[in-house]
């Protein structure tokens, strides 16, 4: 190989390397943002779980009655 085939070899690597570093960045977005919905489900089921009365409470409940 000469010096333009190492140039053309170098400037393909570089053109690569570049893509696969937009992407990375790309698919680090998405990631942070599907952390991000996951925090807010984890609280959502949290709070539901924190809400929704227990099988004793019920029995309890309906022996008032």
């Amino acid at each position: 190989m000469n010096d333009v085939d190492y140039q053309f070899l170098l400037s393909s690597y570089q053109r690569k390397v570049s893509e696969l570093i937009n992407q990375n960045i790309v698919y680090d977005a998405k990631i942070n943002s599907l952390v991000s919905v996951i925090t807010e489900l984890n609280e959502k089921i949290t709070k539901l779980e924190n809400q929704k009365p227990t099988r004793k409470k019920l029995e309890e409940a309906s022996n008032d009655f």
